[in-house]
Protein backbone atom coordinates (compact mmCIF):
# COMPACT_ATOMS: atom_id res chain seq x y z
CA UNK A 1 0.00 0.00 0.00
CA UNK A 2 1.10 3.47 -0.87
CA UNK A 3 0.12 6.70 0.92
CA UNK A 4 -0.22 10.61 -0.23
CA UNK A 5 -1.13 13.02 1.92
CA UNK A 6 -2.33 16.47 0.76
CA UNK A 7 -0.12 19.57 2.07
CA UNK A 8 -2.87 20.45 4.04
CA UNK A 9 -3.57 16.89 6.18
CA UNK A 10 -4.05 17.43 10.13
CA UNK A 11 -3.68 14.48 11.81
CA UNK A 12 -5.90 15.65 14.58
CA UNK A 13 -9.04 16.65 12.78
CA UNK A 14 -11.82 13.69 12.38
CA UNK A 15 -11.63 11.54 9.39
CA UNK A 16 -13.19 9.00 7.37
CA UNK A 17 -11.94 6.57 5.53
CA UNK A 18 -13.97 6.29 1.64
CA UNK A 19 -13.32 2.87 0.03
CA UNK A 20 -13.45 3.04 -3.40
CA UNK A 21 -12.39 6.96 -3.53
CA UNK A 22 -11.30 7.27 -7.06
CA UNK A 23 -14.34 5.64 -8.53
CA UNK A 24 -17.08 7.63 -10.03
CA UNK A 25 -19.51 7.82 -6.73
CA UNK A 26 -16.36 7.74 -4.65
CA UNK A 27 -15.06 11.04 -5.77
CA UNK A 28 -18.42 12.63 -5.93
CA UNK A 29 -18.55 11.59 -1.89
CA UNK A 30 -15.09 12.47 -1.56
CA UNK A 31 -15.54 16.25 -2.61
CA UNK A 32 -19.37 16.54 -0.63
CA UNK A 33 -17.15 15.55 2.65
CA UNK A 34 -14.76 18.01 1.72
CA UNK A 35 -17.13 20.92 1.28
CA UNK A 36 -18.75 20.13 4.78
CA UNK A 37 -15.24 19.83 6.27
CA UNK A 38 -14.16 16.49 6.96
CA UNK A 39 -10.63 15.70 6.74
CA UNK A 40 -11.35 12.37 4.22
CA UNK A 41 -8.84 9.00 3.81
CA UNK A 42 -9.20 7.67 0.38
CA UNK A 43 -8.78 3.84 -0.58
CA UNK A 44 -8.37 2.17 -3.96
CA UNK A 45 -6.60 0.39 -6.48
CA UNK A 46 -5.39 4.29 -7.85
CA UNK A 47 -5.50 7.54 -6.45
CA UNK A 48 -7.34 10.52 -7.87
CA UNK A 49 -6.86 14.36 -8.12
CA UNK A 50 -8.83 15.32 -5.01
CA UNK A 51 -6.60 16.51 -2.31
CA UNK A 52 -6.89 13.88 0.42
CA UNK A 53 -4.92 11.36 2.22
CA UNK A 54 -4.83 8.82 -0.67
CA UNK A 55 -3.92 5.40 -0.14
CA UNK A 56 -3.79 2.23 -2.51
CA UNK A 57 -4.83 -0.79 -1.77
CA UNK A 58 -7.08 -3.80 -2.60
CA UNK A 59 -10.28 -4.02 -0.33
CA UNK A 60 -9.78 -7.83 -0.61
CA UNK A 61 -6.59 -7.41 1.37
CA UNK A 62 -7.56 -7.54 5.58
CA UNK A 63 -4.46 -5.83 6.18
CA UNK A 64 -4.74 -2.83 3.36
CA UNK A 65 -8.37 -2.64 5.56
CA UNK A 66 -6.41 -2.65 8.87
CA UNK A 67 -3.80 -0.13 7.76
CA UNK A 68 -6.66 2.36 5.91
CA UNK A 69 -9.20 2.72 8.95
CA UNK A 70 -6.54 3.91 11.32
CA UNK A 71 -7.41 7.26 12.87
CA UNK A 72 -10.74 7.28 11.38
CA UNK A 73 -14.05 7.46 13.39
CA UNK A 74 -16.17 6.41 9.93
CA UNK A 75 -16.18 3.94 7.26
CA UNK A 76 -18.09 5.09 4.27
CA UNK A 77 -17.63 1.47 2.42
CA UNK A 78 -18.33 2.19 -1.39
CA UNK A 79 -14.94 0.24 -3.11
CA UNK A 80 -16.87 -3.29 -5.21
CA UNK A 81 -17.82 -4.12 -8.89
CA UNK A 82 -20.43 -1.72 -9.41
CA UNK A 83 -23.00 -3.46 -11.35
CA UNK A 84 -23.36 -7.11 -12.87
CA UNK A 85 -21.28 -6.09 -16.03
CA UNK A 86 -18.54 -5.38 -14.23
CA UNK A 87 -16.78 -8.66 -14.13
CA UNK A 88 -17.82 -12.21 -14.03
CA UNK A 89 -20.00 -13.51 -11.57
CA UNK A 90 -16.90 -15.46 -9.34
CA UNK A 91 -15.55 -12.25 -9.28
CA UNK A 92 -18.36 -10.22 -8.37
CA UNK A 93 -19.35 -12.02 -5.20
CA UNK A 94 -15.57 -12.56 -4.55
CA UNK A 95 -14.53 -8.86 -4.35
CA UNK A 96 -17.67 -7.67 -3.07
CA UNK A 97 -18.45 -10.18 -0.63
CA UNK A 98 -14.58 -10.48 0.93
CA UNK A 99 -14.48 -6.07 0.48
CA UNK A 100 -17.55 -5.57 2.66
CA UNK A 101 -16.24 -8.24 5.42
CA UNK A 102 -13.13 -7.09 5.90
CA UNK A 103 -14.40 -3.40 6.17
CA UNK A 104 -16.80 -4.62 8.77
CA UNK A 105 -14.13 -6.33 10.64
CA UNK A 106 -11.11 -4.06 10.43
CA UNK A 107 -13.59 -1.57 11.43
CA UNK A 108 -14.86 -3.14 14.62
CA UNK A 109 -11.04 -4.30 15.58
CA UNK A 110 -10.26 -0.44 15.23
CA UNK A 111 -13.12 0.43 17.20
CA UNK A 112 -15.26 2.56 14.36
CA UNK A 113 -18.27 3.99 15.32
CA UNK A 114 -20.19 3.75 12.46
CA UNK A 115 -20.01 1.83 8.65
CA UNK A 116 -22.15 3.25 5.65
CA UNK A 117 -22.66 0.23 3.29
CA UNK A 118 -23.38 1.34 -0.38
CA UNK A 119 -25.82 -1.46 -1.17
CA UNK A 120 -28.86 -1.71 -4.23
CA UNK A 121 -32.24 -1.63 -4.98
CA UNK A 122 -31.11 -4.60 -6.92
CA UNK A 123 -31.48 -6.23 -3.83
CA UNK A 124 -35.32 -6.39 -4.30
CA UNK A 125 -35.01 -8.62 -7.38
CA UNK A 126 -36.43 -5.64 -9.89
CA UNK A 127 -33.40 -4.11 -11.29
CA UNK A 128 -31.20 -6.08 -14.03
CA UNK A 129 -33.14 -7.83 -17.20
CA UNK A 130 -29.58 -10.13 -17.30
CA UNK A 131 -30.83 -11.37 -13.58
CA UNK A 132 -34.41 -13.30 -13.36
CA UNK A 133 -36.49 -9.96 -12.60
CA UNK A 134 -38.93 -10.95 -9.81
CA UNK A 135 -42.41 -8.38 -9.81
CA UNK A 136 -42.73 -6.64 -6.66
CA UNK A 137 -45.54 -7.23 -4.49
CA UNK A 138 -46.82 -4.40 -4.50
CA UNK A 139 -45.57 -0.80 -4.73
CA UNK A 140 -44.33 0.87 -3.67
CA UNK A 141 -41.74 -1.34 -2.11
CA UNK A 142 -40.60 -0.57 1.29
CA UNK A 143 -38.11 -2.21 3.41
CA UNK A 144 -40.72 -4.78 4.70
CA UNK A 145 -40.74 -6.20 1.56
CA UNK A 146 -38.92 -9.56 0.46
CA UNK A 147 -35.48 -9.25 -0.81
CA UNK A 148 -35.26 -11.24 -3.84
CA UNK A 149 -31.56 -11.09 -5.49
CA UNK A 150 -31.42 -12.81 -8.92
CA UNK A 151 -27.98 -12.23 -9.91
CA UNK A 152 -24.41 -12.03 -8.37
CA UNK A 153 -24.11 -8.36 -8.03
CA UNK A 154 -27.68 -8.29 -6.26
CA UNK A 155 -26.81 -11.17 -4.02
CA UNK A 156 -23.33 -9.48 -3.19
CA UNK A 157 -25.57 -6.40 -2.05
CA UNK A 158 -27.50 -8.93 0.07
CA UNK A 159 -24.36 -10.89 1.72
CA UNK A 160 -22.81 -7.23 2.13
CA UNK A 161 -26.41 -6.09 4.31
CA UNK A 162 -26.18 -9.70 6.17
CA UNK A 163 -22.85 -9.05 7.16
CA UNK A 164 -23.01 -5.50 8.48
CA UNK A 165 -26.21 -6.59 10.48
CA UNK A 166 -24.28 -9.11 11.80
CA UNK A 167 -21.67 -6.87 13.34
CA UNK A 168 -24.52 -4.79 14.09
CA UNK A 169 -25.36 -7.47 16.29
CA UNK A 170 -22.26 -6.92 18.08
CA UNK A 171 -22.12 -3.23 18.24
CA UNK A 172 -21.19 -1.66 15.32
CA UNK A 173 -23.37 0.86 13.77
CA UNK A 174 -24.44 -0.10 10.70
CA UNK A 175 -26.70 2.27 7.52
CA UNK A 176 -26.98 0.20 4.79
CA UNK A 177 -28.26 2.64 1.70
CA UNK A 178 -30.06 1.13 -1.62
CA UNK A 179 -29.40 3.70 -3.94
CA UNK A 180 -30.89 3.18 -7.56
CA UNK A 181 -28.92 3.54 -11.16
CA UNK A 182 -26.66 6.83 -10.47
CA UNK A 183 -26.95 9.03 -13.16
CA UNK A 184 -23.38 10.49 -13.23
CA UNK A 185 -22.78 13.58 -16.21
CA UNK A 186 -20.67 10.28 -17.83
CA UNK A 187 -24.26 8.80 -18.20
CA UNK A 188 -26.56 11.89 -20.10
CA UNK A 189 -25.54 10.50 -23.91
CA UNK A 190 -26.92 6.97 -22.56
CA UNK A 191 -29.85 8.17 -20.63
CA UNK A 192 -30.85 10.22 -24.31
CA UNK A 193 -30.12 7.36 -26.27
CA UNK A 194 -32.54 5.15 -24.19
CA UNK A 195 -34.78 7.52 -24.31
CA UNK A 196 -35.09 8.27 -28.01
CA UNK A 197 -35.56 4.18 -28.20
CA UNK A 198 -36.43 2.67 -25.12
CA UNK A 199 -38.02 -0.19 -26.01
CA UNK A 200 -34.92 -1.42 -28.26
CA UNK A 201 -32.38 0.05 -26.33
CA UNK A 202 -29.37 -2.32 -25.41
CA UNK A 203 -26.99 -0.40 -23.84
CA UNK A 204 -23.20 1.69 -24.49
CA UNK A 205 -24.98 3.07 -27.92
CA UNK A 206 -23.43 6.97 -26.69
CA UNK A 207 -20.48 5.78 -25.08
CA UNK A 208 -21.12 5.76 -21.70
CA UNK A 209 -19.45 3.47 -19.18
CA UNK A 210 -22.20 1.79 -18.70
CA UNK A 211 -25.65 1.23 -19.98
CA UNK A 212 -28.53 3.19 -18.85
CA UNK A 213 -30.00 1.37 -16.21
CA UNK A 214 -32.80 1.59 -13.32
CA UNK A 215 -34.58 -1.58 -14.49
CA UNK A 216 -37.65 -1.30 -16.32
CA UNK A 217 -38.94 1.79 -14.01
CA UNK A 218 -35.84 3.65 -15.35
CA UNK A 219 -35.40 5.00 -11.46
CA UNK A 220 -32.35 7.32 -11.15
CA UNK A 221 -30.79 9.11 -8.58
CA UNK A 222 -27.96 12.19 -9.24
CA UNK A 223 -24.75 11.76 -7.43
CA UNK A 224 -25.02 14.95 -5.58
CA UNK A 225 -27.98 13.62 -3.88
CA UNK A 226 -27.00 10.64 -3.30
CA UNK A 227 -23.38 12.24 -2.06
CA UNK A 228 -25.07 13.78 0.44
CA UNK A 229 -27.18 10.75 1.75
CA UNK A 230 -23.98 9.30 2.89
CA UNK A 231 -22.58 12.78 4.78
CA UNK A 232 -26.80 12.70 6.14
CA UNK A 233 -25.74 9.16 7.36
CA UNK A 234 -22.93 9.96 9.28
CA UNK A 235 -24.98 12.69 10.39
CA UNK A 236 -28.11 10.39 11.66
CA UNK A 237 -29.19 9.26 15.19
CA UNK A 238 -27.97 5.55 16.21
CA UNK A 239 -29.71 3.61 13.39
CA UNK A 240 -31.96 0.53 14.31
CA UNK A 241 -32.22 -0.34 17.87
CA UNK A 242 -29.81 -0.73 20.77
CA UNK A 243 -29.47 -4.33 20.45
CA UNK A 244 -29.22 -4.17 16.63
CA UNK A 245 -27.81 -0.98 15.28
CA UNK A 246 -28.95 -1.65 11.31
CA UNK A 247 -30.94 0.61 8.99
CA UNK A 248 -31.41 0.22 5.06
CA UNK A 249 -32.67 2.75 3.24
CA UNK A 250 -33.71 2.75 -0.63
CA UNK A 251 -32.66 5.78 -2.28
CA UNK A 252 -33.78 7.33 -5.62
CA UNK A 253 -35.29 10.70 -7.28
CA UNK A 254 -38.31 12.09 -6.96
CA UNK A 255 -39.03 10.81 -10.37
CA UNK A 256 -38.24 8.12 -12.97
CA UNK A 257 -36.54 8.57 -16.29
CA UNK A 258 -39.57 6.17 -18.04
CA UNK A 259 -41.72 7.79 -20.44
CA UNK A 260 -44.83 6.13 -19.10
CA UNK A 261 -46.11 6.67 -15.19
CA UNK A 262 -44.69 4.65 -12.89
CA UNK A 263 -47.80 2.15 -12.34
CA UNK A 264 -48.86 2.70 -15.62
CA UNK A 265 -45.81 1.42 -17.17
CA UNK A 266 -45.40 -1.60 -14.38
CA UNK A 267 -49.17 -2.95 -15.09
CA UNK A 268 -47.96 -2.70 -19.01
CA UNK A 269 -45.50 -5.06 -18.87
CA UNK A 270 -46.51 -7.32 -15.96
CA UNK A 271 -49.77 -7.73 -18.05
CA UNK A 272 -52.28 -7.52 -14.67
CA UNK A 273 -53.40 -4.69 -12.36
CA UNK A 274 -50.49 -3.63 -9.92
CA UNK A 275 -51.41 -3.63 -5.77
CA UNK A 276 -50.72 0.16 -4.97
CA UNK A 277 -50.55 0.21 -1.29
CA UNK A 278 -49.84 4.17 -1.15
CA UNK A 279 -52.32 5.95 -4.55
CA UNK A 280 -51.98 9.32 -3.26
CA UNK A 281 -47.83 9.11 -3.77
CA UNK A 282 -48.76 8.20 -7.41
CA UNK A 283 -52.06 10.65 -7.79
CA UNK A 284 -49.41 13.65 -7.19
CA UNK A 285 -46.66 12.58 -9.27
CA UNK A 286 -46.95 9.61 -11.96
CA UNK A 287 -43.75 9.10 -12.32
CA UNK A 288 -42.67 8.27 -8.44
CA UNK A 289 -40.16 5.86 -7.65
CA UNK A 290 -40.58 2.12 -7.31
CA UNK A 291 -39.55 2.45 -3.95
CA UNK A 292 -40.68 4.37 -0.55
CA UNK A 293 -38.53 7.15 0.20
CA UNK A 294 -40.28 8.66 3.29
CA UNK A 295 -37.87 6.11 5.29
CA UNK A 296 -35.00 7.91 4.12
CA UNK A 297 -36.31 11.47 4.59
CA UNK A 298 -37.98 10.45 7.96
CA UNK A 299 -34.92 8.98 9.45
CA UNK A 300 -32.07 10.40 7.39
CA UNK A 301 -33.45 14.14 6.63
CA UNK A 302 -32.94 12.78 2.81
CA UNK A 303 -35.38 14.91 0.37
CA UNK A 304 -33.70 14.45 -3.21
CA UNK A 305 -32.89 18.08 -5.13
CA UNK A 306 -31.98 16.74 -8.63
CA UNK A 307 -33.88 14.94 -11.83
CA UNK A 308 -32.80 14.03 -14.77
CA UNK A 309 -36.18 14.26 -16.22
CA UNK A 310 -34.88 17.02 -18.66
CA UNK A 311 -32.78 15.17 -20.58
CA UNK A 312 -35.79 13.45 -21.78
CA UNK A 313 -38.02 15.95 -22.34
Amino acid sequence: MTTKQPAHFDPDKPRVLVTGAAGLLGRHVVRELLRKGLQVRGLDLRQAEEPIDWQTGDITDLDCLRRAVEGCFAVLHIAARPNIWAGDGDDILRINTIGAWNAFRAGEEAGIRRVVFCSSDSVAGYTVREGAMVPPDYVPVDLAHPLRATDPYALSKVLGEDIGRSFALRGLEVIALRTVFVAYPEMEGEIRARAQDPEHYTGRKAGGPSSAGGGPLFNHIDPRDLARAFWLALQMQAPGTPACPFEAFYLAARDTLAPEPTVQRLERILGRSVDVKNPELYRQNPYASLYDLRPAQERLGFIPEFSQRSLIE
